[in-house]
């Protein structure tokens, strides 16, 4: 794995995310499903909040480590962000990761790194960053079922 491929892997799954953000009304960004579920904007600003966590640990090579506890306090921070602010935080955090994928050689990404959530896994620096790409990814699906939901059924 080198990091010329996980930028390029990265990055299609955050092109398709903004895609389909961009599609959602303004209307829909607060609509829930059933009511309960998680809405397109609070989708959008953990993304974008967990790639800045990806980036700081990409960055540090390993030192700076996502916890729950961070989950928490990102959560509080976001909870009135706009569209607007989230995908400045998005493409901002992005640009960061890029940036910081950048700078690892191909020794670096193989390096283990133990992280508490999980119970203390273990994995290559580069798996970790690939949390990237399933959050991404993840989103983007989360998001296109709730489009369905509201009645959008265009690809």
């Amino acid at each position: 794995m080198n990091s010329q491929f996980l930028i390029a892997t990265i990055r299609n799954a955050h092109d398709g995310l903004v895609r389909t953000v961009q599609a959602v009304p303004d209307d829909k960004m607060n609509w829930k499903p059933l009511d309960n579920g998680r809405p397109v904007l609070d989708l959008l600003g953990d993304v974008a909040q967990v790639t800045g966590m990806i980036a700081e640990l990409a960055r540090t090579r390993g030192e700076v480590k996502p916890s729950y506890e961070k989950f928490a306090a990102l959560k509080t921070e976001r909870a009135d962000w706009t569209r607007e602010v989230a995908m400045t935080a998005l493409e901002e955090n992005a640009q960061k990761l890029y940036a910081a994928i950048g700078e690892l050689s191909e020794a670096e990404l193989a390096q283990d790194v133990t992280m508490e959530i999980g119970g203390g896994m273990t994995m290559p620096l580069g798996g970790w960053i690939m949390m990237a790409n399933r959050t991404f990814i993840s989103r983007f699906a989360q998001i296109n079922y709730i489009q369905t939901l509201y009645g959008d059924f265009d690809s």
